[in-house]
């Protein structure tokens, strides 16, 4: 209710304005988004008929990113912009903004999702680190987050929406046969645990009944003995492969890993084509589990 409410307040603006609001600089109306798998999603369902901009350019990390002014610009001419509302952008700088601009439709997908406390598995401990933000690495609360974009699109142009509903319809289609795949991939390995650089795969992890063992030290880069340490610990159970984000740089790890018998193999959860990715990453962390 409060949603839909919101969404006729952000129409009644338009209209007030004399139907003449238009975001200029775009040969067609722009959305924004804050990382690059979710202009896959807003893609998926609009096709071609929207412009999508984001906000995290590729190669940087979402938790730790500034938006530019330039970006700043960009969101000011955006009719909508989808937002995690777990990044630490978002909830700063996005959040000042959303005040002094009454053009854009900020959409929170944070209400929808069933968070996790951002909790740090080590070899030998875990900690809380306040709500993780890597929701779009689960196809469960990606769902969530599709169907709120159809309806958002929707509503605001609603001329499209057979467009947009069939284009949903089919990705959620796709969606429900990547977690199936996901499923049964994961049922006879030989081990549930996988040692990664950054906890990225939390909420994979607990929809397919996986454990995220962390390299970091509390969110930072580890030492080489805590690297040493948590290595030998995946050599233990039987694990030959270290997983690393396309950001970080491998080049410590890789050296460690070397002296184990370990192999690094690097990861994007970034990656624009979600779908594709999520089939890739899954067959990583297979084979992996398996020991290979």
């Amino acid at each position: 209710m409060l949603r839909s409410l919101t969404l006729i307040a952000f129409i009644i603006v338009l209209l007030s304005s004399g139907c003449t609001y238009q975001p200029s600089g775009f040969d067609k109306p722009n959305v924004m988004v804050s990382i690059l798998p979710q202009k896959y999603f807003v893609e998926r369902i609009a096709d071609t008929l929207l412009n999508v901009s984001v906000m995290v350019p590729s190669g940087s990390s979402p938790e730790t990113y500034e938006p530019t002014p330039f970006q700043i610009k960009t969101l000011s001419n955006s009719l909508a912009y989808f937002s995690l509302g777990l990044l630490d952008f978002e909830k700063t700088t996005l959040k000042k903004i959303q005040g002094n601009n009454i053009y854009t439709l900020f959409i929170n997908h944070s209400n929808e999702f069933n968070l996790i406390e951002g909790q740090c598995i080590h070899h030998d401990h875990s900690h809380s680190h306040g709500f993780d933000p890597h929701v779009w690495l689960s196809p469960v609360e990606v769902k969530k987050m599709v169907n709120s974009i159809y309806i958002t699109l929707s509503e605001l142009f609603p001329k499209n929406d057979s467009v947009f509903r069939a284009n949903t319809q089919l990705f959620i289609a796709e969606i429900d046969s990547l977690d199936s795949y996901l499923k049964s991939s994961f049922q006879d390995v030989s081990t549930n645990k996988f040692f990664i650089f950054h906890p990225a795969f939390t909420y994979f992890a607990r929809d397919y009944g996986l454990v995220q063992v962390s390299l970091e030290e509390d969110g930072k880069s580890p030492s080489m003995k805590h690297m040493k340490s948590v290595l030998k610990d995946a050599k233990n159970e039987g694990v030959k492969t270290i997983f690393i984000q396309k950001e970080f740089d491998a080049s410590m790890a890789k050296t460690i890993a070397d002296d184990i018998g370990s192999k690094v193999v690097v990861i994007d959860p970034l990656d624009y084509n979600w779908l594709s990715n999520m089939f890739l990453t899954a067959d990583l962390f297979k084979d992996a589990l398996n020991g290979n």
